[in-house]
């Protein structure tokens, strides 16, 4: 999935092609970021999928599926050393979310919802903070980047060392809202790509001051929605109320019972309703904005 593409990978992106997306690569200062993407056939706005850590634009593919018939474009970009993106020599939280915001600048043509889940609520609040004027909304689903000291960032690091086909089994189960068929592969593939040098040189420099501020969340103008899932196993629950605790008085908060930490895997049709609410909303005003709860006050 990171420095090789799997044959599922390709395989999944063929069906894509095939079925009218566009897969294209654009050039950043960091290097080659790879975008997915599809016109839509209904009137809401675009949408914007963000992956979360050792994930990939293709596995929203069963999303894009449920959203295309309701929105006008669709996107879903990898970030670098993931799935079809070039792989940096030297892996830099900083330097991936450069790239993710100079690669949406050319790829984004009008003001989209994003959707972030996991690593990818981090970019997209990033991106937000970066582009407000392309940003109609902000969904983000079980976001990492809560505010930690080195120890604690330290703590939570160390639980992505899967030692051995047991630990990894344990995450993919804590994965997932209900216990997986195929739980072995996927443990397979987590310790793979957890192990990948890049991916733990990535985790290695994470430091305390790459996590997001209660200023930032705060500072966020647009609509907000946290979709944090009741069987969501894999961030603590005090990340759940750093977020609720800083983001703005207009955010919306959702826990969906039978979702877990990354609930498109679990039930794409229920995160689909849950994007297609939130974007009809935003787009017929039917949702609060910064400016909207100031006017109202």
């Amino acid at each position: 999935m990171l420095a090789l593409t799997s044959v599922t990978h390709q395989l999944a992106r063929t069906s894509l092609h095939l079925n009218g997306y566009r897969s294209r690569h654009v050039a950043t200062a960091a290097g080659r970021v790879h975008v997915l993407e599809t016109r839509g056939r209904g009137p809401l706005p675009p949408v914007v999928l963000l992956h979360g850590i050792t994930s990939a634009g293709v596995h929203f593919l069963p999303l894009l599926q449920r959203l295309r018939g309701r929105v006008r474009h669709l996107y879903a970009p990898d970030m670098l050393a993931h799935g079809f993106s070039d792989v940096p020599p030297v892996m830099r939280p900083e330097k991936m979310k450069e790239a993710m915001i100079e690669a949406m600048d050319q790829v984004v043509h009008e003001p989209s919802v994003l959707f972030g889940n996991s690593m990818g609520g981090l970019a997209a609040v990033h991106y937000a903070l970066a582009r407000p004027e392309r940003v109609r909304g902000v969904i983000l689903c079980s976001p990492s980047g809560a505010m930690m000291d080195e120890e604690g960032l330290r703590h939570f690091v160390r639980g992505f060392d899967f030692g051995s086909h047991d630990d990894a089994l344990d995450f993919v189960d804590r994965l997932f809202f209900r216990r997986n068929r195929m739980r072995h592969l996927f443990a397979w593939g987590v310790r793979r790509n957890f192990s990948n040098p890049k991916m733990r040189s990535l985790l290695r420099a994470t430091a305390p001051e790459d996590l997001l501020r209660p200023e930032q969340l705060a500072a966020l103008r647009m609509p907000v929605l946290l979709m944090w899932g009741k069987g969501e196993r894999i961030l603590p629950r005090e990340h759940y109320d750093f977020f609720r605790r800083h983001l703005p008085e207009h955010t919306r908060f959702v826990e969906p019972d039978g979702l877990g930490h990354a609930p498109y895997l679990d039930d794409a049709g229920a995160v689909a309703r849950q994007i297609l609410t939130f974007a009809a909303d935003v787009h017929h005003g039917r949702i609060a904005s910064a400016e909207r709860t100031a006017r109202a006050a």
